[in-house]
């Protein structure tokens, strides 16, 4: 291993411990953050599921290289040193996205829409993307595919970034009947993803 598969394994490490931590404090104070999903829930879960296992086989070949000869349908043999400083770039702009965003909701964050009493979240990371979470899967699957090249894994990716493409459209759906005139004030200002 070099400095950069430990960076990888580092900027990718974030995102994962992030969504453990919060999921973490989340069970520990007695919030419950599973929602309501507002797709049909088996697209709802296994869209995150494969996402964050994807990001998880990421992070394990960057800590462990001979882990790269199971990815299945790899269109490169190796990946070149400089696909893996794009994919550890990609993973900065990742972070600096989905943690503030993490913060910015704390412990009011859900997995699919809230159930109990809530307000709409505009501050922060927020006032430049109405869903900062999604915009960094962005970032974090294009990381990936520089660094794992899979055609398996570019299917999943992508199935991941339909179905989440599906749970903002309810997600933007259910805030505008909740919220009205605020949220489509704020969805005129703010772009959906950057």
């Amino acid at each position: 291993m070099n400095w950069i598969d430990y960076c990888l394994a580092f900027l990718i490490g974030l995102p994962i411990l992030a969504t453990l931590v919060l999921g973490a404090f989340l069970a520990r104070n007695g919030k419950h953050a599973m929602g309501k999903p507002t797709i049909y829930p088996v697209f709802f879960y296994t869209g995150k599921f494969f996402l964050f296992i994807v990001w998880a086989l990421f992070a394990m070949t960057a800590l462990f290289p001979e882990l790269r000869n199971h990815v299945p349908f790899l269109i490169q043999d190796q990946t070149p040193e400089v696909q893996k400083l794009l994919a550890a770039i990609l993973l900065i702009p990742a972070n600096l996205i989905l943690v503030p965003a993490y913060l910015s909701m704390g412990i009011v964050t859900h997995i699919g829409l809230p159930t109990g009493n809530h307000e709409l979240r505009t501050s922060g990371i927020y006032r430049i993307s109405r869903n900062p979470m999604y915009a960094s899967f962005i970032f974090l699957n294009t990381a990936t595919f520089l660094y794992l090249p899979s055609i398996f894994l570019l299917i999943v990716m992508l199935y991941g970034m339909i179905v989440h493409h599906f749970i903002i459209l309810g997600e933007e759906k259910y805030l505008e009947s909740e919220f009205g005139q605020e949220y489509r004030n704020y969805k005129s200002k703010v772009s959906r993803y950057f």
